[in-house]
């Protein structure tokens, strides 16, 4: 995480639970960057301070996220799958960002294999499996945000 956020000028991650959301940012924060968190969903006092900071990271949690959105962040970590693909794609309105990446435990694996699924005809076009995530996206500009949809390129990444 460190390293994403040390080459994104906005990153933004997302936890399922408050708790999650606590612990990933006491860790960044110990680890030097610069952390805004975001859990509670009457509050946009998190999403000011990272509009504000030009190199900082979002904590937060998906209700958070989804009550104050939309975020433009560089990129979006989901620090654990969507609950479903209609969470999923809350989250996706929520945070404007060109990358989505999703961690997946092993205890998320169902609910990961179920929303590939939704997305099955979505294959994108190649592979780019020598090629770094700063290659293909830019990740010091919130210009671009990713959507789903068949017609967006997609590369999947290796286990």
């Amino acid at each position: 995480m460190v390293s994403f956020a040390a080459q994104t000028q906005r990153l933004a991650l997302i936890a399922n639970s408050e708790r999650d959301a606590d612990e990933y940012a006491q860790r960044l924060t110990l680890s030097g960057v610069p952390v805004h968190l975001g859990t509670d969903t009457s509050s946009g006092a998190a999403v000011k301070s990272f509009y504000a900071d030009a190199s900082s990271t979002l904590v937060a949690t998906h209700e958070y996220a989804v009550t104050q959105g939309p975020v433009r962040a560089s990129m979006t970590i989901h620090l654990r799958t969507a609950l479903s693909v209609r969470d999923y794609a809350k989250r996706l309105d929520a945070l404007a960002s060109a990358v989505h990446l999703s961690f997946v435990v092993p205890e998320d694996e169902k609910r990961a294999s179920s929303l590939l699924s939704h997305f099955e005809h979505d294959q994108g076009h190649g592979s780019a499996d020598d090629a770094t995530v700063d290659q293909l996206i830019d990740l010091t500009s919130t210009d671009e945000v990713a959507m789903v949809s068949n017609v967006r390129r997609r590369f999947p990444l290796g286990r």
